[in-house]
């Protein structure tokens, strides 16, 4: 992966970014998430669960209820925007809290949007989503997109896309690319429309890259933009290590960031300067309990990917005598896109656990454990925030970790085998 990135950064070098130009900016970013996706195809899913568990009866109710907040919206008069994730709205000490929202935001008078969940969790949190007026946008943008990108036919330098793309891309495919292009440019569309009544000045949006065209708007009407960080930011990230620095790119003014040692990643990304990041301490981390026993027993954390599912099978039967010799627990937790997924067969043994229903955040099993272990997942970095260590399981060729594994040694440390952690 670490080559996908400098191809996709050797093709920005070549002025790609002008060949998707729309108005006043560029579709690229929305284009980079594909091309990035499509070269991890059949290794990492990348693009959520079967789009069959986002339509049921749930999402009819969310959708009524995100326009009712809507229209309620529109006499707030506020010139503050939060584009937050739903997978962030949860449950905490019986409270309901958004752990993407900023302190700062809190109690305050703001226009409130969240991307799309899974609409069986989302529609638990119903009471907070009607009181907040939050719009869960995604439910309604996904419809309205679709039809509209039937309809448009863009002017694109195909010929030249096509022979760019071939000096320094193995495998893509120029109808989805396209196709990706008509998405950028109906979200823009969607998003005049349904910011048009509002005078924002500021807005806060979690995971800018995959919202190109909502920033691209909201830049259009000269709202000052701050992302707050969703994942790993850096160098090896797709949507924060733009090789050049072109207005044509719909990118944040200003991004919070978790604490230095993400800082420094994102400076040395090289893209924004120091002046344009701020350390603004996540609220999960607050969250922990520094004084709970989860197991009866010592335990490993792995967080899933949603894949690699043979690799892993072949780490726990190695492990499948080591782990019942010394009494430890090995706690599969999966990634949301996996909570549907029939994960019995990793449980080869009574130690080894999939724990479909957590009773705790990730991060506080994370800091519990004896060990944290995974292939390529924003974990590793609470891992680090908590524990100073990760485990990086080998099995992925170009691994965007491995820039980590050796540029800090002594806490990415990659492994082939449990019994390596000690």
């Amino acid at each position: 992966m670490g080559n996908i990135i400098n191809k996709l950064k050797n093709l920005e070098k070549e002025n790609i970014i002008e060949f998707f130009r729309f108005k006043k900016f560029s579709s690229w970013i929305e284009i980079k998430n594909y091309l990035y996706a499509n070269s991890l195809k059949g290794v990492i899913n990348l693009t959520g669960e079967n789009k069959k568990e986002f339509f049921n009866f749930n999402t009819v109710k969310l959708m009524i209820l995100s326009l009712k907040n809507y229209v309620k919206s529109l006499s707030k008069k506020s010139e503050i925007l939060f584009v937050g994730a739903g997978s962030g709205i949860l449950e905490y000490e019986d409270k309901i809290i958004d752990e993407y929202l900023p302190q700062e935001l809190e109690n305050k008078n703001i226009i409130y949007l969240a991307s799309a969940h899974y609409p069986e969790k989302l529609i638990k949190y119903k009471n907070y989503i009607s009181e907040n007026k939050i719009i869960i946008y995604s439910f309604w943008v996904a419809p309205l997109r679709k039809i509209i990108s039937k309809i448009l036919k863009p002017s694109l330098p195909v010929d030249k896309i096509e022979n760019l793309l071939s000096k320094h891309i193995n495998e893509f495919n120029m109808k989805s690319i396209i196709n990706h292009h008509k998405k950028f440019i109906a979200n823009y569309y969607i998003y005049k429309i349904l910011f048009a009544p509002f005078k924002f000045k500021k807005a806060y949006v979690v995971s800018a890259y995959t919202n190109s065209a909502l920033i691209a708007v909201l830049k259009e009407k000269g709202v000052k933009i701050i992302e707050i960080q969703h994942g790993f930011v850096g160098p090896m990230h797709r949507g924060y290590n733009y090789s050049i620095k072109s207005k044509l790119l719909p990118t944040p003014d200003m991004i919070y960031v978790y604490d230095k040692f993400w800082k420094k990643e994102l400076v040395d990304a090289g893209y924004f300067n120091e002046k344009q990041i701020i350390i603004n301490n996540r609220k999960k981390y607050s969250m922990v309990k520094k004084d709970l026993n989860i197991f009866d027993k010592k335990f490993i954390v792995f967080t899933g990917q949603g894949g690699f599912y043979d690799k892993i099978s072949i780490l726990l039967e190695k492990s499948n005598d080591f782990l019942l010799k010394n009494d430890i627990y090995f706690i599969y937790l999966p990634h949301p896109n996996e909570i549907n997924k029939d994960l019995s067969f990793l449980e080869i043994n009574k130690n080894i656990k999939v724990l479909k229903n957590k009773k705790y955040i990730t991060e506080q099993y994370i800091y519990d454990s004896i060990a944290h272990i995974s292939v390529y997942s924003s974990c590793h970095f609470d891992a680090i925030h908590y524990k100073n260590k990760t485990f990086v399981l080998d099995v992925l060729k170009d691994n965007p970790l491995n820039y980590y594994i050796n540029k800090y040694p002594d806490k990415f440390i990659s492994i082939k085998n449990i019994k390596e952690i000690y």
